[in-house]
Protein backbone atom coordinates (compact mmCIF):
# COMPACT_ATOMS: atom_id res chain seq x y z
CA UNK A 1 0.00 0.00 0.00
CA UNK A 2 1.55 3.79 -0.90
CA UNK A 3 2.25 5.71 1.67
CA UNK A 4 -0.64 8.46 0.71
CA UNK A 5 -3.22 5.58 0.28
CA UNK A 6 -2.40 5.09 4.10
CA UNK A 7 -2.81 8.71 5.26
CA UNK A 8 -6.31 8.52 3.75
CA UNK A 9 -9.02 8.96 6.78
CA UNK A 10 -11.33 6.02 7.40
CA UNK A 11 -9.36 3.21 7.04
CA UNK A 12 -10.81 -0.08 8.64
CA UNK A 13 -8.39 -3.04 8.12
CA UNK A 14 -10.48 -6.05 7.15
CA UNK A 15 -13.76 -4.47 6.64
CA UNK A 16 -13.85 -6.16 3.24
CA UNK A 17 -14.54 -9.61 4.57
CA UNK A 18 -18.22 -8.86 4.87
CA UNK A 19 -18.63 -9.11 1.65
CA UNK A 20 -21.25 -11.84 0.45
CA UNK A 21 -23.16 -10.40 -2.66
CA UNK A 22 -21.05 -9.96 -5.81
CA UNK A 23 -23.50 -9.66 -7.92
CA UNK A 24 -25.94 -7.48 -6.84
CA UNK A 25 -26.20 -3.70 -6.84
CA UNK A 26 -25.96 -2.61 -3.59
CA UNK A 27 -26.90 0.31 -1.90
CA UNK A 28 -25.93 1.45 1.42
CA UNK A 29 -28.44 2.42 4.58
CA UNK A 30 -29.59 5.99 5.01
CA UNK A 31 -29.24 6.64 1.22
CA UNK A 32 -29.65 9.88 0.48
CA UNK A 33 -32.53 11.26 -2.79
CA UNK A 34 -32.32 13.95 -5.22
CA UNK A 35 -30.41 14.40 -8.29
CA UNK A 36 -27.94 11.74 -8.91
CA UNK A 37 -24.74 11.00 -11.11
CA UNK A 38 -25.46 7.38 -12.74
CA UNK A 39 -21.85 6.49 -14.00
CA UNK A 40 -20.82 3.60 -15.71
CA UNK A 41 -17.27 3.08 -16.68
CA UNK A 42 -15.90 0.26 -19.16
CA UNK A 43 -12.68 -0.86 -19.57
CA UNK A 44 -10.55 -3.52 -21.76
CA UNK A 45 -9.69 -6.09 -19.72
CA UNK A 46 -10.81 -7.34 -16.21
CA UNK A 47 -11.24 -4.78 -13.25
CA UNK A 48 -7.98 -5.48 -10.64
CA UNK A 49 -8.74 -5.14 -7.04
CA UNK A 50 -5.19 -4.06 -6.57
CA UNK A 51 -5.20 -0.96 -8.94
CA UNK A 52 -6.99 1.93 -8.03
CA UNK A 53 -9.85 3.43 -10.10
CA UNK A 54 -10.83 7.04 -9.42
CA UNK A 55 -14.09 9.53 -10.39
CA UNK A 56 -12.99 12.90 -9.40
CA UNK A 57 -15.34 16.00 -9.05
CA UNK A 58 -14.43 19.31 -8.91
CA UNK A 59 -17.43 20.79 -6.78
CA UNK A 60 -16.96 24.55 -7.92
CA UNK A 61 -20.01 26.69 -8.95
CA UNK A 62 -17.86 26.86 -12.54
CA UNK A 63 -19.92 26.51 -15.71
CA UNK A 64 -16.93 27.63 -17.59
CA UNK A 65 -14.55 24.83 -16.50
CA UNK A 66 -11.41 26.94 -15.81
CA UNK A 67 -10.12 24.58 -13.72
CA UNK A 68 -10.41 20.42 -13.07
CA UNK A 69 -9.08 16.93 -11.81
CA UNK A 70 -6.27 15.86 -14.62
CA UNK A 71 -4.14 13.05 -13.97
CA UNK A 72 -0.75 12.44 -12.46
CA UNK A 73 1.27 10.84 -14.72
CA UNK A 74 5.21 11.31 -13.69
CA UNK A 75 7.50 12.85 -11.13
CA UNK A 76 6.69 14.60 -8.91
CA UNK A 77 4.02 12.40 -7.98
CA UNK A 78 2.36 14.62 -5.09
CA UNK A 79 -0.60 12.16 -4.32
CA UNK A 80 -0.12 9.82 -6.80
CA UNK A 81 -3.21 10.13 -8.89
CA UNK A 82 -4.32 13.28 -9.54
CA UNK A 83 -4.18 16.64 -9.10
CA UNK A 84 -5.76 20.57 -10.63
CA UNK A 85 -5.08 21.92 -14.58
CA UNK A 86 -3.89 25.29 -12.16
CA UNK A 87 -3.51 25.97 -8.90
CA UNK A 88 -5.90 28.93 -8.55
CA UNK A 89 -8.61 26.52 -6.36
CA UNK A 90 -8.50 23.26 -6.15
CA UNK A 91 -8.61 20.59 -9.06
CA UNK A 92 -10.94 18.17 -7.24
CA UNK A 93 -13.28 18.11 -4.23
CA UNK A 94 -14.61 14.88 -4.13
CA UNK A 95 -13.55 11.50 -5.74
CA UNK A 96 -15.05 7.83 -5.81
CA UNK A 97 -12.82 5.26 -5.32
CA UNK A 98 -13.11 1.59 -6.60
CA UNK A 99 -9.92 -1.04 -5.13
CA UNK A 100 -10.19 -3.65 -3.07
CA UNK A 101 -7.13 -3.42 -1.44
CA UNK A 102 -6.85 0.67 -0.80
CA UNK A 103 -10.44 1.13 0.26
CA UNK A 104 -10.58 -1.83 3.01
CA UNK A 105 -13.43 0.19 4.81
CA UNK A 106 -16.67 -0.56 2.25
CA UNK A 107 -18.02 -3.79 2.03
CA UNK A 108 -18.56 -2.65 -1.60
CA UNK A 109 -14.93 -1.89 -2.57
CA UNK A 110 -15.99 1.52 -3.68
CA UNK A 111 -15.54 4.42 -1.26
CA UNK A 112 -16.51 8.33 -1.27
CA UNK A 113 -13.65 11.02 0.19
CA UNK A 114 -14.06 14.98 -0.05
CA UNK A 115 -10.76 17.22 -0.01
CA UNK A 116 -11.20 19.06 3.36
CA UNK A 117 -11.76 22.81 2.70
CA UNK A 118 -13.52 21.80 -0.25
CA UNK A 119 -12.63 24.25 -3.19
CA UNK A 120 -9.97 26.28 -1.29
CA UNK A 121 -8.26 22.84 -0.78
CA UNK A 122 -5.03 21.24 -1.30
CA UNK A 123 -5.56 17.94 -2.89
CA UNK A 124 -1.64 17.47 -3.25
CA UNK A 125 -0.98 17.22 0.42
CA UNK A 126 -2.86 13.69 0.57
CA UNK A 127 -5.35 14.37 2.98
CA UNK A 128 -8.88 13.31 2.24
CA UNK A 129 -12.05 12.92 4.42
CA UNK A 130 -14.28 9.63 3.86
CA UNK A 131 -17.88 10.67 3.10
CA UNK A 132 -18.73 6.11 3.03
CA UNK A 133 -19.90 4.68 -0.40
CA UNK A 134 -22.15 5.79 -3.31
CA UNK A 135 -25.45 5.70 -3.08
CA UNK A 136 -26.25 2.42 -5.33
CA UNK A 137 -22.82 0.35 -6.13
CA UNK A 138 -22.52 -2.73 -8.32
CA UNK A 139 -18.84 -4.78 -7.73
CA UNK A 140 -17.68 -5.91 -10.93
CA UNK A 141 -17.54 -9.29 -9.85
CA UNK A 142 -14.35 -10.29 -12.26
CA UNK A 143 -16.11 -7.89 -15.37
CA UNK A 144 -14.56 -4.90 -16.93
CA UNK A 145 -17.38 -2.60 -15.65
CA UNK A 146 -17.72 -0.38 -12.29
CA UNK A 147 -20.94 1.14 -12.06
CA UNK A 148 -22.18 3.45 -9.44
CA UNK A 149 -24.72 6.24 -8.75
CA UNK A 150 -23.64 9.28 -6.71
CA UNK A 151 -26.24 11.48 -4.93
CA UNK A 152 -25.08 15.35 -5.34
CA UNK A 153 -26.31 15.57 -1.53
CA UNK A 154 -23.26 13.60 -0.78
CA UNK A 155 -20.84 16.16 -2.19
CA UNK A 156 -21.70 19.84 -0.81
CA UNK A 157 -19.42 21.32 0.68
CA UNK A 158 -18.55 20.93 4.70
CA UNK A 159 -19.81 23.06 7.62
CA UNK A 160 -17.67 25.91 7.85
CA UNK A 161 -16.39 24.99 4.18
CA UNK A 162 -17.13 28.03 1.56
CA UNK A 163 -20.27 26.99 -0.67
CA UNK A 164 -20.00 27.89 -4.42
CA UNK A 165 -23.81 27.18 -4.92
CA UNK A 166 -24.87 29.28 -2.30
CA UNK A 167 -26.45 26.39 -0.27
CA UNK A 168 -28.20 25.27 -3.66
CA UNK A 169 -27.04 21.62 -4.85
CA UNK A 170 -24.18 21.30 -7.22
CA UNK A 171 -24.46 22.51 -10.30
CA UNK A 172 -21.48 22.57 -12.65
CA UNK A 173 -18.82 20.05 -12.30
CA UNK A 174 -15.77 19.32 -14.00
CA UNK A 175 -15.23 15.56 -13.91
CA UNK A 176 -12.62 12.95 -14.97
CA UNK A 177 -11.24 9.63 -14.44
CA UNK A 178 -8.22 8.03 -13.59
CA UNK A 179 -7.31 4.60 -13.26
CA UNK A 180 -3.75 3.73 -12.47
CA UNK A 181 -1.58 0.59 -11.65
CA UNK A 182 0.38 2.81 -8.83
CA UNK A 183 -0.20 5.40 -6.67
CA UNK A 184 3.82 6.58 -6.53
CA UNK A 185 4.26 9.39 -3.96
CA UNK A 186 8.02 10.03 -4.14
CA UNK A 187 8.76 13.12 -6.44
CA UNK A 188 11.90 11.98 -7.25
CA UNK A 189 11.67 8.32 -8.53
CA UNK A 190 10.06 7.57 -11.62
CA UNK A 191 7.94 4.53 -11.03
CA UNK A 192 8.69 2.57 -14.02
CA UNK A 193 5.52 0.11 -13.08
CA UNK A 194 2.80 3.04 -13.06
CA UNK A 195 0.18 3.36 -15.98
CA UNK A 196 -2.52 5.89 -16.26
CA UNK A 197 -5.57 6.15 -18.47
CA UNK A 198 -8.07 9.04 -18.68
CA UNK A 199 -10.51 10.87 -20.45
CA UNK A 200 -9.57 11.45 -24.11
CA UNK A 201 -6.12 10.54 -25.02
CA UNK A 202 -3.46 9.73 -23.12
CA UNK A 203 -0.87 8.65 -25.65
CA UNK A 204 2.26 10.55 -25.59
CA UNK A 205 1.85 13.67 -28.15
CA UNK A 206 -1.51 13.63 -28.06
CA UNK A 207 -1.86 16.48 -26.35
CA UNK A 208 -5.25 15.57 -24.04
CA UNK A 209 -3.42 15.14 -20.54
CA UNK A 210 -5.52 18.28 -19.12
CA UNK A 211 -8.71 16.98 -20.38
CA UNK A 212 -11.78 17.14 -18.47
CA UNK A 213 -15.19 17.68 -18.86
CA UNK A 214 -18.20 19.76 -17.29
CA UNK A 215 -21.52 18.43 -16.37
CA UNK A 216 -24.38 20.55 -15.72
CA UNK A 217 -26.41 18.77 -13.07
CA UNK A 218 -29.97 20.89 -14.37
CA UNK A 219 -29.99 19.04 -17.37
CA UNK A 220 -32.21 15.93 -15.87
CA UNK A 221 -31.91 13.07 -17.98
CA UNK A 222 -28.95 14.16 -20.44
CA UNK A 223 -26.11 11.46 -20.87
CA UNK A 224 -22.53 12.93 -21.09
CA UNK A 225 -20.59 10.05 -22.93
CA UNK A 226 -17.72 8.64 -24.46
CA UNK A 227 -17.24 8.80 -27.83
CA UNK A 228 -15.80 6.90 -31.32
CA UNK A 229 -15.17 9.47 -33.75
CA UNK A 230 -11.64 10.00 -33.97
CA UNK A 231 -10.90 13.97 -33.66
CA UNK A 232 -13.56 14.22 -30.82
CA UNK A 233 -12.46 15.35 -27.31
CA UNK A 234 -14.73 12.50 -25.94
CA UNK A 235 -13.71 9.70 -28.21
CA UNK A 236 -11.55 6.86 -26.02
CA UNK A 237 -9.21 4.83 -28.81
CA UNK A 238 -8.27 1.61 -27.42
CA UNK A 239 -3.94 1.44 -25.74
CA UNK A 240 -4.28 5.21 -25.11
CA UNK A 241 -2.01 4.68 -21.93
CA UNK A 242 0.76 6.39 -20.63
CA UNK A 243 3.19 5.89 -21.10
CA UNK A 244 2.51 2.52 -23.25
CA UNK A 245 -0.03 0.38 -23.99
CA UNK A 246 0.97 -2.78 -21.60
CA UNK A 247 -2.10 -3.62 -19.40
CA UNK A 248 -5.68 -3.58 -20.65
CA UNK A 249 -7.23 -3.48 -16.90
CA UNK A 250 -6.78 0.14 -16.96
CA UNK A 251 -7.45 1.23 -20.37
CA UNK A 252 -10.95 3.04 -20.32
CA UNK A 253 -12.58 2.04 -23.48
CA UNK A 254 -15.74 3.68 -22.95
CA UNK A 255 -17.92 5.86 -20.17
CA UNK A 256 -21.23 7.40 -19.54
CA UNK A 257 -22.68 9.73 -17.21
CA UNK A 258 -26.14 10.12 -16.74
CA UNK A 259 -27.73 12.78 -14.74
CA UNK A 260 -31.12 11.49 -12.97
CA UNK A 261 -33.59 12.30 -10.72
CA UNK A 262 -36.06 15.68 -10.08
Amino acid sequence: MSAGFRRIAGMLAGGWALLFCLNCARAPANAGSGVRLAVTLRFNGPINDNYQYFFLIRNGGDPTGQNGPIPVVTVPYLNGFATGQNTATAGFTDFVAYSRVQRQNTISGYALYHLPNGIDGDPNRNIFEARGEPVLTTPPAGGNILRFELDLNQIKPGSGERDPNNGERPRYLQVNVVATTTTPTNPQVIDNNKIVDAFGDQRIGSGSFNYYITLDTAQIGRVYQSVNNPGDPNFEPEGDLYPDNRDPRVDLLSWSIQITGR
